[in-house]
């Protein structure tokens, strides 16, 4: 009976402890569970924090422009720059720019240290021609010219006249200096002043040359064409080895005549050659045997030919008036004229196209014009209807190297396939100092 009771104390600890061992684990999750719950949430990284490093002084830049009646210095001095840097600057680029002849919208950049010291300069006359100076770390100035590179295009341009030459080429987008170059060429062979009709048509091929998209300038005329209702003039620039350049037509005959068509570039002309016409002033009929070519006063006036000054001087209603003597027993003479070109004189030669005076009004005379004559053995000529003798054609010999050099050129026209423009050359700045425009 003893052996009973003690077999269920042993039973009734084994329950009790199994039920401890419950309680424990059940305090314990409760234990956990209640700290979760209380603890606060986990703090985020803090970035370890960087001081800030101040910034550096930054170098100064001024640029600037050139205005209507500005100076290069007055332009610096607006600037607040010093004085003496602007001394400075001004006497280190004159021996490579012409500070008396700088234009409106010429710009400049001058750059200078944090501590206000000078660093460099640079001067844009255009788009090839940029002048730097800069200073050496032992104080030495130097100065030069910036190398830029240059692309030469081929570029066919063609049209019609509706009214003048001049107006045609702006209708194009053309600027002067490629309308006065197209004149030149054919100067020997027509009068643009009196002579291109409506429906004439004109074509010519000429190198122009570009920085990056901005026009720099033209170059060569290679060929120019005009063609009118009654003939065809075309002239293909040529350069015979060791000779100068010249125009031909594609038969190897020189453009070049002993007189030119026109004692001026380009005018309006105001009256035309008559025996007999009513003097403006003096009332009456009486012979008019020169050409009166209107122009603005000043507008220069050109030898028709190579020659000799005979006279210059007031000459009663001519007023200032040159005449000058050409060979194979040619005169030509330039009235009214407001002043002589330098060198004129009784006795010095003079060249064909060489500006010999200006023209004016003095004499007998309504407004500003030219008054041209021309005579041959001391009898007065119609210019506008001399036939000039031309200058000597190449010869057979020269005709093989004259087609080689030129026949590209002609093709290239030609092919109306061919784009307007063709890049034919990579240069710079410097290749192209020298060049024809």
């Amino acid at each position: 009976m003893a052996g009973d009771k003690l077999k269920k104390f042993i039973s009734s600890l084994k329950g009790k402890r199994y039920s401890l061992y419950l309680l424990i684990v059940f305090l314990g999750i409760i234990l956990i569970l209640a700290k979760l719950w209380v603890s606060p949430p986990p703090e985020e990284p803090q970035q370890a924090k960087i001081q800030e490093v101040p910034p550096l002084p930054q170098e100064r830049v001024l640029v600037g422009k050139i205005l209507k009646g500005d100076t290069l210095s007055a332009a610096l001095r607006s600037r607040n720059l010093p004085a003496d840097l602007v001394e400075a600057i001004c006497r280190h680029l004159k021996p490579m720019v012409n500070l008396r002849q700088v234009k409106p919208g010429d710009t400049f950049e001058v750059r200078l240290s944090p501590a206000g010291n000078f660093l460099d300069f640079s001067y844009r006359a255009s788009p090839i021609d940029v002048y730097q100076l800069s200073v050496t770390p032992a104080g030495e100035w130097l100065a030069q010219k910036k190398e830029v590179v240059v692309e030469k295009y081929w570029a066919l341009v063609s049209g019609e006249i509706v009214s003048t030459l001049f107006e045609a080429m702006d209708h194009l987008g053309e600027q002067d200096p490629l309308i006065l170059n197209f004149a030149d060429v054919f100067s020997w062979e027509i009068d643009f002043n009196v002579e291109p009709q409506p429906g004439d048509r004109f074509q010519m091929l000429v190198e122009e040359y570009y920085v990056g998209e901005t026009f720099v300038r033209y170059g060569r005329i290679l060929y120019a064409e005009y063609k009118s209702a009654s003939k065809l003039i075309q002239g293909i620039y040529y350069q015979p080895p060791g000779q100068p350049g010249d125009y031909y037509t594609p038969q190897g005959d020189s453009l070049r005549k002993d007189l030119l068509r026109s004692p001026l570039k380009f005018t309006r002309i105001s009256s035309g050659y008559s025996r007999s016409r009513r003097h403006p002033i003096l009332g009456g009929y009486r012979p008019h045997y020169g050409v009166d070519y209107a122009a603005a006063a000043g507008s220069p006036v050109w030898a028709v030919a190579d020659g000799m000054v005979v006279f210059s001087g007031e000459n009663g209603g001519f007023g200032n008036q040159i005449i000058l003597k050409h060979p194979k027993g040619y005169q030509s003479m330039y009235g009214h004229l407001s002043r002589f070109a330098p060198g004129i004189r009784k006795g010095n030669p003079v060249r064909q196209k060489q500006i010999i005076g200006y023209v004016g009004s003095t004499g007998i005379s309504t407004g500003p014009h030219l008054d041209f004559r021309l005579l041959k053995n001391s009898i007065f000529r119609n210019p506008q209807r001399e036939i000039s003798p031309r200058a000597p054609s190449l010869s057979k010999d020269q005709m093989a190297e004259f087609k080689n050099a030129t026949d590209p050129v002609i093709r290239w026209v030609q092919d109306g396939a061919n784009p307007k423009h063709r890049k034919v050359a990579s240069l710079t700045n410097k290749d192209l100092e020298g060049k024809k425009q």
